[in-house]
């Protein structure tokens, strides 16, 4: 009796008979199989385009591959190890491959696909090194042999070659750039100033690249040599740029920027200004009635000796500020609180002002301000601002009363002023006055002299002066007459008026008619 066992496509029957010898069968198809034999259904191995399969045989340990697009039969020994796809590698890549066997190394450049033999192992594929025209990597063989390699290129290293520090740039060198390289093989320091690209040689190692120090006239850098001496260098001077030699260094202080000075905040300080320059100060002092202020100052000070700022001190603010607290608390101390509101400002400069300590040191100490001032304690500070509220109401009373007067005095000022120009106004009319009356008597003058030379000629019938100065005697009154007639005024007049006037204008009888000679 025997077993029949069907096949499907891409299936296959490992046949293992009663003394352990094994065999296949592939399909599709029907198989007969003896009782006494056991039998195993199994998949053929199917292989896309860009598959491999590695397959070992377990009677001798050996191993082959197999790539698709295939289907593979397996033999009655074999079965599949691994199967996988194969590496994919870019333009830009390679693949760095290890044979198992003997440890060969190699690479494959992309653009690729990698067929892996059944003995090679390797990892992801690597990026090779794509280098611009200032780049370079530092290249180190299996011997320690190092090399350089610059661009404009792209670079796979060789197998067994190492990549030290990745892609770096070439540094550019000009008037205010510079490099400092040690060189590996004897351990010197130098400063290259040529202008270029510089890229170095495979032993020579950047240290730093150094930008030139450019001082303004005001400034001033220290910087210390191999044998510990100081050097100077001042903006004013010749040497105003340089670069900083090799093995030497800057000398760099940390400067108290806190408000009270405590060294809690600093700042590093390389280039020292000269300059004079403000700075705010905040401490606690006591007066002799045992008011605790906080008082808050502004210091005006500048550096006038950088050898002896450095020689002397470490931290020119805060030894300033920490000095200058000291003296005012021993001024303050000896003082009550009113005496200290009525001349704050005088008491401190003079703590401060003159005290050779800050020119020992390098500093001078120009002026001192207080910029404000307040009590530790709020009920202290409540009645000090209740007092400080009434000496500012009573100056700001003394100035507005201050103010009125100079606006009376003023008034008054420009009242008098006003008088004296009324009283030349009045003199100039007057003098006009004078002046047309003058003009007008002497044209009256004339007329009348004119009259009585035409009237007391020497011709027959000229009169003489005393009837010619009755004739024009009447006439003035007939103008008179004429004068009122013509306006709106009236005029009364007596009987011995009326007689005396109408026998002074017609001397003659209404039937005569008077004989002029005009």
């Amino acid at each position: 009796m025997s077993c029949c066992t069907c096949l499907d496509e891409n299936e296959q029957l490992l046949v293992t008979s009663f003394g352990g010898i094994r065999s296949v069968v592939d399909g599709p198809g029907c198989e007969f199989v003896n009782p006494c034999s056991s039998t195993e259904k199994r998949s053929a191995v199917v292989l896309n385009m860009g598959q491999y399969a590695v397959i070992v045989n377990d009677e001798n340990g050996e191993k082959r591959c197999e790539y698709g697009p295939s289907v593979v039969w397996l033999g009655p020994r074999e079965g599949v190890d691994k199967m996988s796809d194969c590496p994919s590698i870019q333009k830009t890549e390679y693949l760095r491959i290890r044979d198992g066997t003997n440890g060969d190394v190699r690479n494959v450049v992309g653009p690729a696909l990698f067929k892996p033999g059944p003995y090679d192992e390797f990892d992801e594929p690597k990026k090779a090194y794509n280098l611009a025209m200032n780049q370079y990597i530092r290249i180190k063989d299996q011997d320690g042999k190092i090399r350089i390699v610059r661009g404009e290129q792209r670079v796979v290293p060789e197998p067994l070659e190492k990549v030290i520090g990745g892609v770096q740039n070439a540094v550019n060198i000009d008037t205010h750039h510079a490099v400092l390289v040690r060189n590996e093989d004897d351990g010197t320091l130098v400063l290259l100033t040529e202008h270029g690209l510089f890229f170095p040689t495979p032993y020579q190692q950047i240290v730093e690249q150094q930008e030139k120090i450019v001082l303004e006239e005001y400034q001033t850098v220290v910087y210390k040599d191999p044998t510990g001496r100081f050097h100077y260098v001042r903006g004013d001077s010749d040497m105003r740029d340089f670069f900083l030699p090799p093995f030497c260094e800057l000398v760099t202080q940390e400067w108290s920027v806190d408000l009270r000075k405590e060294h809690k905040q600093v700042e590093a300080v390389w280039k020292f200004d000269r300059r004079p320059s403000y700075m705010n100060y905040e401490f606690n002092c006591r007066t002799v009635d045992n008011v605790e202020l906080c008082v808050d100052v502004s210091f005006f000070w500048a550096i006038i000796d950088v050898p002896l700022l450095i020689e002397k001190t470490a931290d020119g603010p805060g030894d300033t500020c920490t000095h200058a607290r000291s003296r005012i608390i021993q001024e303050v101390s000896r003082l009550k609180l009113l005496e200290f509101l009525e001349r704050f400002n005088e008491i401190i400069r003079g703590s401060c002002i003159g005290d050779s300590f800050y020119e020992e040191r390098g500093v001078q100490l120009i002026s001192v301000e207080v910029l404000k001032f307040n009590c530790a304690s709020q009920a202290t500070d409540s009645i000090l601002q209740d007092i400080i509220k009434e000496t500012a109401d009573r100056l700001k009373k003394k100035e507005r009363q201050r103010g009125e007067n100079e606006v009376a005095l003023s008034r008054l000022s420009g009242e008098i002023e006003e008088e004296k120009m009324n009283k030349e106004l009045i003199e100039l009319k007057k003098s006009h006055l004078k002046t047309e009356a003058r003009i007008e008597g002497e044209a009256e003058a004339n007329k009348i002299m004119a009259y009585l030379e035409r009237v007391t000629g020497k011709d027959d019938q000229t009169l003489d002066s005393n009837e010619a100065l009755k004739l024009f005697m009447m006439l003035r009154k007939l103008d008179s007459v004429q004068a009122l007639s013509g306006g709106n005024s009236q005029i009364y007049l007596t009987p011995n008026d009326v007689n005396l006037s109408i026998g002074q204008m017609f001397p003659c009888g209404s039937s005569e008619k008077a004989n002029f000679p005009f």
